[in-house]
């Protein structure tokens, strides 16, 4: 599957070598889930009540893979190792996170990014 989108990673402090472009593998990427701030809780009249805390960027995990090469996967552990905050960049927004796992294996390389705010809202 072709994908026509890009995702920027950039350390959020100075790092001459903490940045890089990532071309995402569509299928094994997810940076589009959305969820409310909703609980349901049962009444004893046999009603239901609904409370909505609304939307916040920082419900939100990106889990991004791409293909490997030494280049991006060294980029990407000194990243891990020495960024406190990401500049994570999207066609959607650029959202301030934490990187939460990296792992590398069979020809690609996957990370989990949790988002605390959506730097552009």
């Amino acid at each position: 599957m072709e994908n026509n989108y890009k995702i920027g990673l950039a350390s959020r402090t100075y790092n001459a070598d903490g940045a890089m472009i990532i071309n995402p593998l569509p299928q094994y990427t997810n940076i589009r889930d959305k969820v409310r701030r909703v609980s349901r809780t049962k009444t004893l009249d046999g009603g239901v009540v609904i409370t909505d805390g609304g939307v916040s960027a920082g419900d939100r995990t990106f889990d991004i893979a791409f293909a490997s090469d030494d280049t991006k996967w060294g980029i990407l552990q000194a990243l891990f190792s020495n960024a406190l905050w990401v500049t994570v960049s999207t066609d959607e927004a650029c959202f301030l996170g934490k990187l939460e796992k990296i792992k590398e294996q069979d020809g690609k390389i996957s990370m989990s990014v949790l988002i605390k705010q959506d730097l552009t809202a």
